[in-house]
């Protein structure tokens, strides 16, 4: 649960952006409602980007589902932990191998490519400072654009700061 007010300013709106959130979900996950009633642009935003990774030309969208869930243990944000262990778990990987993930991304259930760029976008998030263009070579030379990647870390990323801020929400105690 989330600490905000109701955006009745923006309630037809955001009726509508729920409506697109519960044919993706099933449902309206709380921190996409408590981003729609900060301000509705912050949710359609989140569509947009969920839209956008799942037609990925080139990254299989389950692999964004990993390092949101690899991720969401190494900095304990619940919500996110549950939410993306039962949406793999529905795609029917098992709960071994969201383990694995848990514990090392390097053990995600894809090709070397994409294990390689799920390394790197945990890398980027956590040791920025340590990147460099060998490694980006590296990726480059695997087949991953330019593009590619930076899909790959700015969803990592802007998972990272979000959960941030919805901790920062969170109702304590």
């Amino acid at each position: 649960m989330f600490m905000y007010q109701k955006n009745e300013a923006q309630a037809h709106r955001l009726e509508n952006l729920f409506k697109k959130v519960k044919l993706f979900y099933g449902e309206v996950l709380p921190q996409m409602e408590f981003l729609g009633n900060i301000e509705a642009d912050y949710l359609e935003d989140f569509i947009k980007a969920l839209l956008r990774i799942a037609k990925h030309p080139n990254i299989d969208p389950n692999w964004f589902g990993f390092v949101r869930l690899h991720i969401a243990f190494r900095e304990d944000y619940a919500y996110c932990k549950a939410f993306n262990t039962k949406f793999l778990l529905a795609k029917e990987y098992s709960q071994e191998q969201l383990n694995s993930v848990i514990d090392s991304i390097s053990s995600i259930p894809f090709d070397q490519k994409h294990q390689a760029l799920a390394e790197y976008a945990i890398k980027v998030i956590y040791e920025s400072k340590v990147c460099s263009q060998e490694d980006l070579d590296a990726l480059y030379a695997m087949g991953w654009t330019q593009k590619d990647v930076f899909d790959g870390v700015e969803h990592a990323g802007t998972l990272f700061r979000n959960g941030r801020i919805l901790t920062a929400y969170s109702v304590k105690g």
